[in-house]
């Protein structure tokens, strides 16, 4: 069993500090930056990317080596300085502070580590092998990516404009999350895949509609009325004719 709880961390607007230079710098701030997060690079020397991320005020950058209270108000701090040998004072300080700390390649001085990840729009798709081999974690990542391709991105963007409409019209949870896989359950993917997004869009209506006409079905059973109309009662018998009933359309056999 995995000593590793899976979560994604909501960054915009959170100080992260990067105590870089070594490899996989670029590499992490470049993903912080995706997340929104604030970055900020301690390094004595930057790459040609991270250096003009600075130059355009994405990045702050302090050009020399990591100070004792360089962690101070960080959300994350990540280190993969050139020697992992100064990794054990950034991991003293985020201890003390509560901060949680990966370092590149140094497992003892990791409170989280990084997945392999394949992305497809907000799809996020995460392998980890517990820090044990992270090639395996990568090739099983690669593996499916070739299974999972940019129609689920597309179609998870169609199911996300949905989102607000299905907690309107279903607001009992269970029914919403019956109707939830029947979205998902539904030719919409194929449909995109296809090359039809208005054809998978209307699969989708098609779905709601279908699940609102039996939520209404549903609601008139528990109420004991099975139909909406007015109810109208038979006519009074007609009077007879020569001993023979007067045909009534309306009656029941």
């Amino acid at each position: 069993m995995s000593a590793y709880y899976p979560v994604l961390l909501r960054l915009e607007g959170k100080r992260c500090v990067v105590v870089g230079g070594g490899w996989g710098t670029a590499e992490r701030v470049r993903a912080l930056l995706d997340a929104g997060a604030l970055v900020t690079l301690i390094s004595p020397a930057a790459e040609p990317e991270t250096e003009q991320l600075a130059r355009q005020g994405r990045i702050q950058w302090h050009a020399r080596e990591y100070r004792p209270g360089d962690l101070e108000a960080a959300f994350l701090a990540i280190a993969c300085p050139p020697d992992r040998a100064g990794n054990a004072g950034i991991w003293a300080e985020a201890e003390a502070r509560g901060i949680p700390m990966n370092a590149v390649d140094d497992a003892p001085h990791c409170s989280f580590i990084f997945p392999a990840i394949h992305r497809q729009g907000d799809l996020v798709i995460a392998v980890s092998s517990g820090g044990k081999s992270p090639a395996l974690a990568s090739r099983i990542r690669d593996r499916i990516a070739r299974e999972v391709g940019p129609g689920y991105g597309r179609f998870l963007a169609m199911l996300g404009q949905l989102r607000a409409e299905v907690i309107e019209r279903f607001p009992g949870f269970e029914r919403r999350r019956e109707i939830w896989y029947r979205l998902v359950d539904s030719r919409a993917l194929e449909l995109i895949e296809a090359g039809g997004p208005e054809a998978a869009l209307a699969e989708l209506r098609g779905v709601l509609e279908s699940a609102a006409v039996r939520e209404s079905g549903d609601r008139s059973q528990e109420t004991g009325v099975a139909d909406s109309r007015p109810c109208v009662l038979d006519p009074e018998p007609a009077p007879r004719s020569n001993g023979s009933p007067r045909a009534n359309p309306e009656s029941h056999s």
